[in-house]
């Protein structure tokens, strides 16, 4: 089990998935609300929100890459058992099946990436007395 509380058949679910993704942006569905109760000119007060924040996207993000290192040696553990039998079609079909939800759950990251971008830019706006830690940064940028 991953450290987010996953196992490998909530990957699976995907109804579940997205649920629990949509569950883990509420921090950011409700920025600006949240922006406007926060005392944007107390860098500590900046501060406690960023945290919360750069939590979230390490969740949403570990939580993605775990579903997908599970999905990824399940695909190859498929694709091995493809090379005994070429002719299983089930196998195929269960293939191409995996496939496509993997896809699904590797376009979040995508979706991560807008929905970190539009954060951050009201919460920059609103907090500029803040600098983000480089290290936060960083991470921030890394699939950029």
């Amino acid at each position: 089990m991953s450290n987010s509380g996953l196992n490998p058949s909530m990957c699976y679910n995907l109804s579940f998935f997205k649920e629990m993704m949509k569950e883990y942006r509420k921090v950011d569905d409700n920025i600006m609300l949240r922006m406007n109760t926060t005392d944007t000119h107390s860098e500590a007060g900046c501060a406690e929100f960023f945290k919360q924040l750069a939590d979230a996207y390490q969740k949403r993000e570990d939580s993605v890459n775990y579903c997908l290192k599970v999905m990824d040696e399940e695909l190859e553990r498929k694709n091995k058992k493809l090379e005994e039998d070429p002719y299983d079609y089930n196998l195929k079909d269960a293939l191409y099946t995996e496939e496509s939800k993997r896809r699904m759950v590797s376009n979040e990251l995508m979706v991560e990436d807008i929905v970190r971008q539009r954060s951050l830019q009201v919460f920059r706006s609103k907090c500029r007395i803040f600098n983000v830690p480089q290290d936060i940064e960083d991470f921030l940028n890394k699939r950029r």
